[in-house]
């Protein structure tokens, strides 16, 4: 699931790069690996700039003897954005940003569309706060989010925090689906945490939530207990929404770790969402579990289901090769899990539970033996 959804920001993003303003004229490549699609843009990106290169930095050697302030008129009124933005990489980074600080913010917009990152990352980083602001503003107004999506890695934190405030939630949460670097995803939550909350609920309230679990997909594990809590606390029918996208869009594996990391209050919320009781839905989080590494991730949640539900796990469960159930259990107990999985083991069938406890006798855990073999002789 979020190699596909990674796959469509990157055929979003190639479709501006090739002029198409349709990008799901491009759907036909999403099936693609997102990283054969990337390479391809830049592919694609390089070709573009380096096609005139002798001339180019014939133009940025010329930019020296002349004024600033002339330059900046000059690019404005006779060059244009995108001769500006192949120019950019060829001038000395000082330089171009005395230009930039001559242009309008309309004018710079324009030419950030054009720009690659990769090659103008030393002036972009040295940008004013209140510029990166006015373009980011500008930008916004157009809708791109292309453009900001593609810069935010290479913006200095203290201009990220002057720009924030422009942002609206759904701005916020479009940027980040759309994000040249994955990994700049946590600076950003770091920047708006106070927003957090509001930017889930916009995925809620504007049915963003292929871009919600995108962004849940993308950050790292020490953000997702609290991500995980403050989602849980936005109530009831925001759950809902987010678990049946996340069975629409096969996104188990993106979830389970986020629920692995809640508190247990808010875990208990989760777990008691109807949604997740839901046998079609069950089968799919086994599958996940089971066939797609989440079986550490899936113990906690199961630990708290009623019942019914936790019965229906337990047979799948049960259902497993001894060799396949001895390297369940090895996960759990290597993961310190042996809370959780002790109440999904007393709703497995006798045999099942006694070869779980045989395990756990074998691990030295006699306590925890004794009562699974308690129980099964019941």
């Amino acid at each position: 699931m979020s190699e596909h959804l990674t796959a469509v920001a990157e055929t979003t993003k190639l479709a501006r790069v090739l002029g198409i303003t349709d990008p799901t004229e491009l759907d036909f490549l999403v099936d693609l690996p997102p990283a054969a699609i990337r390479a391809y843009r830049e592919r694609v990106t390089d070709r573009l700039f380096d096609r005139d290169t002798k001339r180019l930095k014939g133009i940025a050697a010329a930019s020296k003897i002349v004024p600033v302030a002339l330059s900046a008129k000059m690019a404005e009124r006779a060059f244009g954005p995108v001769l500006c933005a192949a120019v950019a990489s060829a001038v000395e980074p000082q330089r171009a940003l005395d230009i930039a600080k001559n242009l309008t913010p309309t004018f710079l917009a324009e030419c950030a569309v054009q720009l690659d990152p990769r090659r103008t990352a030393d002036i972009i980083a040295a940008v004013p706060p209140t510029m990166v602001t006015d373009v980011a503003r500008e930008l916004l107004s157009r809708g791109d989010h292309i453009t900001m999506g593609r810069f935010v890695h290479v913006v200095p934190e203290p201009a990220l925090r002057a720009a924030a405030p422009v942002m609206s939630d759904p701005d916020l949460l479009r940027i980040g689906f759309l994000l040249e670097d994955k990994t700049a995803i946590d600076n950003v939550l770091h920047i708006v945490a106070d927003r957090v909350a509001g930017i889930i609920r916009s995925a809620y309230d504007q049915n963003m939530w292929a871009e919600g679990i995108d962004l849940l997909d993308s950050i790292a594990p020490h953000n997702r207990a609290w991500i995980g809590d403050i989602t849980a606390g936005l109530g009831g029918e925001v759950l809902d929404a987010l678990i049946t996208a996340v069975a629409e869009l096969d996104a188990w594996a993106t979830l389970l770790p986020i629920t692995s990391a809640m508190s247990e209050h808010s875990l208990r919320l989760f777990a008691q969402r109807p949604a997740v009781h839901d046998q079609t839905n069950l089968a799919a989080i086994m599958d996940a579990a089971l066939d797609g590494g989440q079986w550490v991730n899936l113990l906690p949640l199961a630990s708290q289901l009623p019942t019914e539900q936790r019965a229906f796990i337990a047979t799948r469960v049960a259902d497993q090769t001894d060799e396949r159930l001895r390297e369940l259990i090895d996960q759990a107990h290597t993961a310190g899990l042996w809370s959780t999985l002790i109440p999904l083991a007393h709703a497995l069938e006798p045999h099942a539970r006694a070869r779980v406890a045989e395990r756990a006798r074998e691990l030295g855990l006699d306590d925890e033996a004794g009562e699974l073999e308690l129980i099964a002789a019941l």
